[in-house]
């Protein structure tokens, strides 16, 4: 597992929202007894890598802690209002299909450990 985060990059991602002071209303839900000690060691091991980082604020979106199959955990944040409140961006997509063809051309080939590819 990466220690740091990847250098910051020219062109980084931007969120635009619609009402930027919004106050979203949440339920805030509770991480299930059998989760609580996998959800401690997954954050202490996000804290360490400097993932995530305490932050004091007036609301955040809940975390929700969800069983897999095998029974480990699994993390999802409730998005839903906040997408709600975000400007669409109508950008297409590339066409997949020229980006097999160019992977498949090239000389080198790289595969990346996508474990925790969403919360990073």
């Amino acid at each position: 597992m990466k220690k740091e985060l990847s250098p910051w990059r020219e062109v980084n991602h931007e969120i635009n929202l619609i009402d930027e002071g919004k106050q979203y209303k949440y339920h805030l839900p509770c991480c299930p007894r059998v989760l609580q000690e996998q959800l401690c060691e997954k954050t202490n091991r996000y804290l360490n890598a400097k993932w995530w980082e305490p932050q004091a604020a007036t609301q955040a979106t809940p975390l929700l802690c969800i069983s897999k199959k095998d029974g480990t955990l699994w993390t999802a944040l409730d998005a839903r209002q906040r997408n709600d409140n975000t400007i669409k961006d109508v950008t297409p997509l590339l066409d997949q299909e020229v980006i097999c063809e160019d992977v498949a051309k090239a000389r080198y080939r790289l595969k990346i450990d996508l474990t925790d590819a969403y919360e990073q």
